[in-house]
């Protein structure tokens, strides 16, 4: 185990425990359905394997993850579990995670963009409102459905991506997305502005009093846009631009909206 020095009592060298450490690289088709422990880092955790382990964010108290623990060898994986880390965290596009390992398959894990900039915790967002936000499932505005049907977010989120993103390399990624808060996919193809879906506006943000504007989150922040009535939907528009060029995105780059408060959708970022 990692040690480093410190002075004792009557002036002498004493070795003091330090927690370790290893990190990886989260590359889409590389370890975004499993992640294998290193074979070096075996030697802390093969006297504590257990059937589970715990994810847990560094700086939150209020997110953890369990991962179902499979052992192929000498090989140690975070299998089940692990997807959903991933999915709630908005990872796979060479994000940087450094893993401190607690012990008892507990690990505190500390995430960095490609910016090499240590990240806002989104799940701490997801997390706060869960017991607030309603669940997708029931509607909460009083407006009625459109032809009496009711908006399912999975299920227009997959006809969204067979029809505009089934042969864009990160739409299997994006359709492995779940939430039980409501949202919206978008195939980005122009730079200028954005339609809500009719369906989503009209049944879920039509009837609010803030409707004015939205706070989008990602992992480089919090970014307001407003909102301008077009037809019989909004578009974001004033603050979308900047929104787009500092989470560099890019035309058929995949974006899942995800309403978890209100007025703030954390913004899921799929790049093509």
């Amino acid at each position: 185990m990692m040690r480093r020095a410190s002075t004792s009592h009557n002036g002498g060298v004493e070795e003091e425990k330090k927690e370790p450490t290893f990190f990886k690289i989260i590359k889409p088709g590389f370890n975004t359905e499993h992640l294998r422990i290193p074979p070096a880092f075996r030697k802390h955790v093969v006297h504590e394997l257990t059937k589970r382990a715990t994810l847990k964010l560094k700086n939150s108290s209020n997110c953890s993850w369990t991962v179902k623990v499979n052992t192929t060898g000498r090989d140690v994986y975070l299998k089940d579990g692990w997807q959903k880390f991933l999915r709630d965290n908005s990872l796979g596009d060479s994000e940087f995670l450094q893993f401190r390992y607690v012990r008892n398959m507990n690990f505190i894990i500390s995430i960095f963009d490609k910016n090499c900039v240590e990240r806002v915790n989104i799940a701490d967002i997801r997390t706060h409102e869960a017991s607030t936000f309603p669940d997708n499932t029931r509607r909460r505005l009083g407006r009625p459905p459109i032809g009496n049907r009711r908006y399912d977010s999975a299920e227009e989120a997959a006809k969204v991506l067979k029809c505009k993103g089934g042969n864009l390399p990160s739409s299997a990624a994006a359709a492995s997305f779940k939430s039980k808060f409501p949202y919206f996919v978008k195939v980005l193809k122009g730079w200028q502005k954005v339609a809500v879906p009719t369906h989503f506006y009209m049944e879920i943000l039509s009837s609010s009093s803030t409707c004015d504007e939205l706070i989008l989150v990602t992992s480089e922040g919090k970014f307001t846009v407003k909102l301008v009535q077009c037809s019989d939907t909004v578009m974001l528009s004033a603050g979308w631009s900047s929104f787009r060029d500092v989470n560099q995105l890019q035309v058929n780059d995949i974006c899942i909206f995800e309403l978890v408060k209100e007025n703030t959708m954390v913004v899921h970022i799929f790049p093509n």
